[in-house]
């Protein structure tokens, strides 16, 4: 038996694949670092585009620059990539 892979993933399997909360997944597309898309007024992502930002995330950490998209009174920082 075949098993068909995902072509698409819903910010809740985000959340629950990356162990990330939903407002950080949030920021992280609003920043540019997660690519997704809309079908209707719901929004998704690839596979491949939450391995990148994945990549992203591991890359600036290991260079001691890690990504933080929360700042002090709600705003969003890590914009710059």
């Amino acid at each position: 038996m075949h098993r068909i892979e995902k072509l698409k993933l819903s910010l809740r399997e985000i959340a629950d694949l990356t162990g990330e909360s939903l407002p950080l997944i949030h920021d992280a597309i609003n920043a540019g670092h997660l690519d997704t898309f809309l079908v209707g007024r719901r929004r998704f992502a690839r596979p491949a585009a939450v391995s990148a930002w994945i990549d992203f995330l591991e890359s600036r950490s290991k260079s001691g620059k890690p990504v933080s998209y929360r700042a002090r009174g709600g705003e969003v920082a890590g914009a710059a990539a």
